[in-house]
């Protein structure tokens, strides 16, 4: 049954839409995209994927992963269930290479430059994801060599509640509350979930809870918003032994004030100020060598930034970004890092020349960290409007990631030497916007030097690698015929570890996620199948590299409307109980059922 379902989702994706005949009508594509600042998606230069609240809606995902996962160029691999650490690449780049907002805030933890937990954010709380594959150093700075991630969480007026529960002790909650009064508004968001999986001390609990308020005008707005949430879960393995006691905690919160104020008709002035504090417990009585271990990170950063159109083809962007970064860190008990800090400055203009057909666009970073020299990240592009339905883009770049505070500044392993990592890429590509159909291809080669890895010689961190990664991403989204949708992402990589002389690690060749929506009066069902190839992975058994299998799997969702403002909806993750592991060593999870309730009222 798989591999019949297989076959016609691998299919499908091979039909070609040109004979999906189309009207001359040029599409509804007129939203402009934030993370770049307010681009048109028909007119922007770079790689951009949107999922909006519609699409979050009828998918219903499992997590921020899933919805990256059903991008272009993205994968995420999870070391066991979903609470686990994530691994995310953006067209191979490594976990620490890509840059995560929420509402154009940066979510960063300066303390780490390993894996990132996908767990603790909702999808109950997203309105949209933007996604930008490639690098974009010049707009916002370190970490940002792979791509960024815009979350935007929800924003609407009205009513949603959400109840569900289903398989392995799994219960989830969500509630959205928003009102505007004249010129005030509030958003309120929370989310519960929890669940226990088949194996031993494999729980998992978040709460969450996002609030925006504020004043607008015409001409001004003041927002506050905050965003935190509480995660608890269980670690069932180790060096592929069960570990009964072993378990995380990770509490994140975000604070921030943004500011606009359109002077004239030509100008505009955007402030954002931000705290963001993370701090993760772990903690494992039966581990002799690391029974406990203690991470609070502190960041606090100022955003200005100022748009002006000088003339009705220029339009012009200069910014200014001051942070400060604060660490503590206590192993076994004992302070290992107390107080370590840093501080960046940076500065950026981006100018874009709009000759109707073709827009011309260049822009220029410039970082300085404290103890570290500037860094220039530039990029320059162009994309090219043949007529209202075919779009033509290239684009040069370079990028860099900052060493992270422990890796220069631990007192045992920390190196203040460490140089920056950098990257430079080219990437062209093809757009089609038609009615029922988008799609698009690119292709993408990148080349990083200086990467940052622990040197068994000196037992410390160094500078000890260099990387190339080329490939192609392909995607389509097409309206076969009303009430049906396709889409379709692949990504083909051919990565080279230069230091060891083989792909890099966990970066298979090929990646596939095919979904297909059916809409119907009484319902709408919706069916995704993810598949991944074989990739090498480290064996932290054998302390040796090793090949990891190739795996696909499929998800279900119903959505059945039981009146006007209530809806029935059904999610099957891993629907044929397939057995596999994203990263080598820690099982998936197998067949989870969720079934709930949707209420919904909208102003």
């Amino acid at each position: 049954m798989r591999s019949i379902l297989l076959s016609v989702f691998l299919a499908c994706s091979l039909v070609s839409p040109i004979f999906c005949k189309e009207k001359e009508e040029k599409p509804d594509i007129e939203e402009k995209i934030e993370v770049i600042g307010k681009v048109p998606l028909y007119r922007a230069l770079q790689s951009v994927s949107v999922l909006d609240e519609k699409h979050i809606r009828e998918f219903c995902p499992e997590g921020l992963k899933g919805l990256l996962n059903q991008s272009p160029g993205m994968l995420v691999l999870n070391a066991g269930n979903p609470s686990q650490f994530s691994y995310s690449f953006a067209r191979g780049a490594s976990v620490n290479q890509m840059l995560y907002l929420v509402d154009g805030i940066k979510l960063h933890d300066p303390s780490s430059s390993l894996a990132g937990n996908f767990s603790f954010f909702s999808p109950q709380l997203i309105e949209k994801v933007e996604i930008v594959r490639g690098p974009l150093s010049n707009l916002y700075g370190s970490s940002a060599m792979g791509g960024v991630v815009n979350i935007i969480t929800r924003k609407k007026e009205g009513l949603l509640l959400s109840l569900a529960a289903g398989s392995h002790g799994t219960m989830e909650s969500s509630v959205h509350v928003g009102k505007q009064l004249d010129n005030f508004f509030i958003f309120l968001n929370g989310d519960f979930l929890n669940y226990d999986d088949t194996q031993a001390n494999d729980h998992f609990e978040r709460r969450g809870v996002a609030v925006h308020g504020g004043y607008e005008q015409d001409d001004f707005s003041l927002g506050l918003s905050f965003f935190g949430t509480l995660v608890d879960a269980g670690i069932p393995w180790n060096l592929g032994k069960a570990t009964p006691h072993r378990s995380y905690e990770q509490n994140n919160f975000l604070v921030s004030m943004p500011v606009v104020w359109r002077i004239g008709s030509k100008s505009q002035l955007d402030i954002k100020g931000s705290l963001h504090w993370n701090r993760y417990d772990f903690f494992d009585p039966d581990d002799v060598w690391n029974f406990s271990f203690a991470n609070d990170s502190f960041m606090s950063e100022l955003q200005a930034k100022i748009s002006t159109r000088p003339s009705a083809m220029l339009s012009l962007v200069s910014g200014f970004d001051f942070s400060a970064q604060r660490i503590d860190n206590m192993n076994n008990g004992e302070d290992q890092i107390a107080g370590l800090k840093t501080e960046v400055a940076s500065f950026y203009t981006d100018l874009q020349a709009d000759l109707e057909k073709v827009l011309l666009a260049g822009s220029l970073r410039f970082d300085k960290y404290a103890g570290l020299s500037g860094v220039f990240s530039p990029q320059v592009g162009f994309s090219f409007n043949l007529n209202s339905h075919i779009k033509f883009r290239a684009s040069f770049s370079r990028s860099f990631r900052a060493p992270t505070l422990p890796e220069t500044l631990n007192p045992y392993w920390g190196n203040p030497g460490l140089l920056p990592e950098t990257g430079r890429s080219i990437e062209a590509g093809a757009d089609l916007f038609f009615k029922s159909l988008l799609c698009g291809i690119t292709f993408f080669d990148s080349h990083y030097t200086n990467l940052i890895g622990f040197s068994p010689l000196t037992s410390r961190f160094a500078n000890i690698n260099n990387a190339e990664i080329s490939g192609a991403e392909v995607n389509f989204d097409w309206i076969i015929i009303k009430g049906l949708d396709w889409r379709m992402a692949y990504t083909y990589l051919h990565t080279q570890d230069i230091q060891y002389e083989r792909a890099l690690l966990r970066r298979p060749q090929h990646a596939l996620t095919a979904s297909f929506l059916y809409r119907k009066a009484k319902f709408t069902l919706a069916a995704e199948m993810t598949f991944v190839g074989k990739r090498l992975d480290y064996d932290e058994l054998l302390w040796s590299v090793s090949e990891n299998s190739a795996f696909s799997h499929y998800d279900f969702t119903l959505n059945v409307p039981l009146k006007k403002n209530i809806t029935m909806f059904c999610r099957m993750n891993n629907a044929f109980n397939s057995r596999f592991e994203e990263v080598l060593g820690y099982p998936a999870p197998l067949r989870r059922v969720l079934l709930g309730l949707r209420y919904r009222v909208a102003n």
